[in-house]
């Protein structure tokens, strides 16, 4: 009974020291500027909106003519709304009277807005402008236009593009990037999903990958990047490396360790290495080779 009691206890430490295994994911934290409720009232003439919220009281909201109404994935007005539809609206506080409204959807759009704003998509070109791409995605053909600017990036065939080199009709990935009214940016486009990747990492301040040489006297760096990518840097002269919170010489940044890279453009626009993060290698957990005596038992004699 003993054994029983103690392997019992053993399986219930080993459970609560595991909470990827014994416990359930949590879903990520909705943002503070959003809030799904009822619709209570909606006033074209005030330009308000009321909706109660399943905990608390009604809250009020204006709209203005840079809010995007949402309905069945399609842009619709204010007018297209009832009260008693559950809807979903995100907001800007105000110091002086109600909270502004970026964004009031249904729940089936605000859900495809999400991913939209979020995930690289796979969209069909309808039309390439100076200044935007509009396109269809999904089986329902859902309209969607991105703002595209000379910091957009463009790949085809796994080489550098511009706008020009697709056409209407083409099926590309397109990596956004929200812009504070909620519009859509394109930050990458390119016809595989892979090089979008690449591109969308290219973008970023930092990147995260594998070294694959450094050489502190000529002060470069090779990297394999999270994303595939196999790019080049040069170091900056104040590059700091750093490892377990504590700066090390940049000799101490080898082949093979994982890193991430925090960048900045030089004078003639290049990225360059200003601090290396080395991230210390996961150890591997031991191996037991020597069998365990099998637990005895008092036997009645």
């Amino acid at each position: 009974m003993k054994h029983r009691i103690a392997l019992w206890m053993l399986c219930f430490s080993y459970a609560a020291l595991i909470p990827g295994e014994a416990q359930t994911t949590r879903a990520p934290a909705r943002p503070a500027n959003v809030q799904t409720g009822t619709l209570v009232a909606i006033d074209t003439g005030a330009a308000t909106l009321a909706l109660k919220p399943r905990a608390g009281a009604e809250i009020l909201y204006r709209f203005t003519e840079k809010t995007h109404f949402l309905r069945a994935k399609r842009a619709a007005t204010a007018a297209d709304f009832q009260p008693g539809e559950t809807v979903v609206v995100r907001f800007r506080k105000s110091s002086v009277g109600p909270a502004s409204l970026y964004d009031v959807a249904d729940r089936v759009s605000w859900d495809w807005l999400t991913r939209v704003r979020r995930e690289t998509t796979r969209v069909t070109i309808l039309e390439i402008t100076d200044d935007s791409l509009r396109a269809s995605e999904g089986a329902d053909n859902t309209p969607l236009e991105y703002r595209i600017t000379e910091k957009t990036l463009w790949s085809r065939g796994g080489q550098p593009a511009s706008a020009a080199d697709f056409k209407t009709g083409e099926s590309v990935h397109v990596a956004p990037r929200l812009l504070p009214g909620g519009g859509l940016m394109a930050a990458a486009v390119s016809d595989a999903s892979d090089m979008t990747a690449r591109l969308k990492e290219r973008t970023r301040p930092t990147v995260s990958g594998t070294v694959k040489a450094c050489d502190p006297a000529k002060r470069t760096l090779s990297l394999r990047s999270a994303a595939g990518d196999e790019r080049d840097f040069s170091i900056a002269p104040d590059c700091v490396a750093r490892l377990s919170s504590r700066d090390v010489p940049l000799a101490s940044v080898r082949a093979g360790q994982s890193v991430t890279l925090h960048l900045k453009r030089d004078e003639e626009g290049e990225r360059i290495v200003t601090r290396i993060t080395i991230h210390p290698a996961r150890g591997k957990p031991k191996v037991e080779t020597t069998p365990r005596k099998p637990a005895t038992r008092n036997m009645p004699r």
